[in-house]
């Protein structure tokens, strides 16, 4: 008796001739995803708060989507540390992590994954977020005309946090 087995189970048993005799036979399975190669990080700005948009090579491979970890804690640079804040199922070559702390330096780790499992991590990259400005209040514009020409001056309230303009 012969069968298959799978990631799913073993198969019904096929009577292979030989009497009293079972094999059960396991493929071989295809390995998970290469390791993501080629990730970049740049700063902005989303919606008032620091933001950094990650980017990476894509992997080859069928139906691949990509897990982002990122971590203030650069305990490790083999994976992210436990703890770490998770963006899975991304299916393009880039993210934006928003909401972030001014200043601070975030670490930041990509992995591929498919039905055949996870990758290994990137190499761990790292970059500091921009420190954003308070916005400036009480914008006044005054229009004047003198000699035919129109001048215009703008004033406005300092912000009143010490971060640079």
């Amino acid at each position: 008796m012969v069968a298959a087995k799978t990631s799913k189970g073993i198969g019904p048993y096929v009577d292979n001739g030989l009497e009293g005799a079972t094999s059960i036979i396991s493929p071989t399975l295809p390995p998970p995803p290469s390791q993501v190669q080629g990730v970049t990080v740049t700063r902005g700005v989303a919606d008032g708060s620091p933001s950094l948009t990650v980017s990476w090579t894509a992997v080859s491979g069928s139906e691949i989507t990509y897990t982002v970890r990122y971590s203030t804690n650069s305990v490790t640079r083999t994976g992210p540390p436990s703890g770490a804040s998770t963006i899975s199922g991304i299916t393009g070559t880039s993210t934006t992590l928003s909401g972030l702390t001014q200043g601070t330096v975030y670490y930041i780790w990509v992995a591929a994954v498919s039905s055949r499992g996870q990758g290994p991590y990137s190499t761990r990259v790292s970059e500091t977020t921009f420190e954003v400005a308070s916005q400036v209040s009480n914008i006044k514009i005054n229009q004047t005309v003198s000699n035919g020409m129109i001048n215009l001056r703008v004033t406005w309230n300092q912000p009143t946090s010490d971060r640079p303009i």
